[in-house]
This record gives C-alpha cells, sequence and structure tokens, in this order.
C-alpha cells in the first residue's frame, strides 16, 4: 500500500514532520507505529525500510511521520525521506505496537526523551479529541530548548494534564520532585533506547513494578 506526501513541516531545525494521505481507510492506535519502505539506490547497510510511531492522532485524516535528521553520517534511507516532494509517495506496511493508552480511568506519568515525544502528541491529541481529561503528567526531555510539539502541547484542552520541559536527561530526582504519588501512576517511557532502560531501571529502584511500566524503544539515537 501506499502513502502520499500532502506536506512537510519543519518542527525544529533538525525535526521535520511528513504528512500524508491515503487513497484508503488506514485505522490505527493512538500510540501505533508504521514500517515504510523506500527503494532507492545505493543503499547503506541500514536498508531500505524502517519502523516509525505514527504521530498523528487517527481522527486528524492523516499519517504524520516525525523524525531527526542527523547533521553528519544520515543514512541513505533519510536521506531519500528528506528529499521527497509533495506528491511523492512511498510503501508502508505492518501496523503494529502496542504502546496505547488502555484504560481512561488511570493515573499516568508519560516519560519522552527527544524525538520519543512522537507517541504521546498521537496519544494526547486522541485523548483531547474524545473529551477524555485523563490525570497524565509528562516529563519531556531534550537536548536543547527545540522542544518539538511544545506549542501543541501547551495547547491541549485537558485540565488535568501536567508538562514539565528539562533541557538535559530525566533523572530519577526529576521523577521524585515532579510526581508526588508515584506509587499511584503508571509509567510510560519512549525515546532513545538507553535513556529508555536506564529509567526502567531507575522506576524498578524505587518499587515501581514491571506490570506498571511500559516501554518504547527508539533505535540509532542517541
Amino acid at each position: 500500500m501506499k502513502l502520499t506526501l500532502k506536506e512537510k513541516k519543519q518542527e525544529t531545525p533538525d525535526v521535520t514532520s511528513f504528512v500524508f494521505i491515503s487513497g484508503s481507510e488506514i485505522g490505527w492506535q493512538a500510540g501505533q507505529y508504521l514500517h515504510y519502505v523506500l527503494h532507492h539506490e545505493p543503499t547503506d547497510d541500514r536498508g531500505s525500510d524502517r519502523w516509525f510511531t505514527i504521530s498523528s492522532a487517527p481522527h486528524e485524516g492523516f499519517v504524520m511521520l516525525t523524525t531527526r535528521f542527523a547533521k553528519d553520517n544520515g543514512s541513505s534511507f533519510k536521506k531519500e525521506l528528506e528529499g521527497l516532494n509533495v506528491g511523492d509517495t512511498v510503501e508502508f506496511s505492518d501496523l503494529d505496537g502496542d504502546f496505547v493508552l488502555e484504560n481512561v480511568k488511570e493515573k499516568y506519568v508519560f516519560i519522552a526523551g527527544g524525538i520519543g515525544i512522537t507517541p504521546y502528541r498521537a496519544i494526547l491529541k486522541d485523548l483531547e479529541n474524545k473529551g477524555n481529561n485523563v490525570d497524565i503528567i509528562l516529563l519531556y526531555s531534550n537536548r536543547d530548548s527545540n522542544f518539538v510539539f511544545k506549542d501543541e502541547l501547551d495547547n491541549i484542552s485537558n485540565p488535568s494534564l501536567k508538562v514539565k520541559y528539562i533541557e538535559g536527561k530525566v533523572d530519577e530526582k526529576h521523577i521524585k520532585d515532579n510526581v508526588s504519588d508515584i506509587k499511584d501512576r503508571i509509567f510510560y517511557i519512549s525515546g532513545p533506547e538507553g535513556m529508555v532502560d536506564s529509567i526502567g531501571e531507575e522506576l524498578k529502584g524505587l518499587g515501581i513494578s514491571e506490570d506498571n511500566i511500559k516501554q518504547d524503544w527508539f533505535p540509532g539515537y542517541d
């Protein structure tokens, strides 16, 4: 199946969103991801396909892929993606992923590292559209002050959502300082693999059960 590029949005100096439309209906849950294929030559050893979280919510009517581009050592796939023009197409398949919100009655902490904010944008937009004011604390860390989707996050209509922006890495202190009822919440962690694993271990050290920790790894990012 194919998606057609409708728009390219420069989110920050090194992050771009690609807005695609489809000729057929795609049903997904906020937080899931798609498998993309971009045939190109020459292709480096990282191949011609990737998995990307859908950063748009289902009701928005488009599939949005949001990714960071490295200044140096970018993959051939990313270079091909960056060079797409409006009207160009990409192949997709294999909708998958369980990084979704299952119970709107629970209280949550969302922890995002860099581009790991993408599933949370989809989830928060989806909750807003459904009128679900879920109790969520979002701890969003980034390497600098260029937080992707900051304006949108600040304007989410949910009085039970609290967003904390952190320049640098989220650590145990940030969690303790911002989450007073840590034992009563379910934790979602999304971002580079090392960061996700590290925070997961810190949470276990704080007495959080593995059953209350959900993780989403983004390979290829520091």
